[in-house]
């Protein structure tokens, strides 16, 4: 039942109440009223309960499309929080594995910078080894070539042992005929 019905049977139900008050089909008449009066004045109060009625109404009607569109922005406000906090929580989940792959290449890093110190530490090493051991090369050259000049001289020791032997070997054949 909407207010304005409501209204209308509220008041025929409190008019309705007194004994004397007389009615008939939406006019009211009192009895120490003038007929007219009272008629002119009864129209008069229900066309502007009339009235009232239908600017309930029609307040109503704005209120529920004002509720209405409310409603609705609300859901869609809703909607595009909820997509903004799944985006949200996506990125957030790349920059943890982002975060994870930097971590990963920090300590790639840090383990290439080790092995390039444990490398530069052996090239040091040789390095430093470098001159030892050319001295030991030089020393074991000059050996190699003491040991050449002896094996030369030795040779050459022989040589002429065997060529004296040699030469004196004709004149023990001519001595023995």
């Amino acid at each position: 039942m909407d207010n304005l019905d409501w209204l209308h049977k509220h008041m025929r139900d409190h008019l309705s109440g007194s004994n004397r008050i007389a009615t008939s089909d939406r006019v009211f008449n009192f009895p120490n009223v003038p007929s007219a009066t009272t008629n002119k004045g009864v129209g008069a109060a229900l066309d502007l309960v009339g009235q009232a009625a239908e600017m309930v109404r029609s307040i109503e009607n704005r209120a529920n499309e004002f509720e209405s569109r409310a409603r609705s922005l609300a859901e869609e406000a809703t909607a595009k929080l909820r997509l903004a906090e799944e985006h949200i929580q996506h990125l957030e989940a790349q920059q943890r594995a982002t975060e994870m792959c930097i971590q990963q290449a920090n300590l790639d890093l840090q383990e290439a910078g080790e092995a390039l110190k444990r490398e530069r530490a052996r090239v040091q090493a040789a390095e430093n080894r470098l001159p030892q051991l050319e001295m030991h090369a030089r020393s074991a050259e000059a050996r190699a070539r003491e040991c050449e000049n002896a094996l030369s001289r030795i040779e050459d020791a022989i040589r002429t042992q065997i060529l004296r032997q040699g030469s004196a070997a004709p004149n023990k054949s001519i001595l023995a005929a």
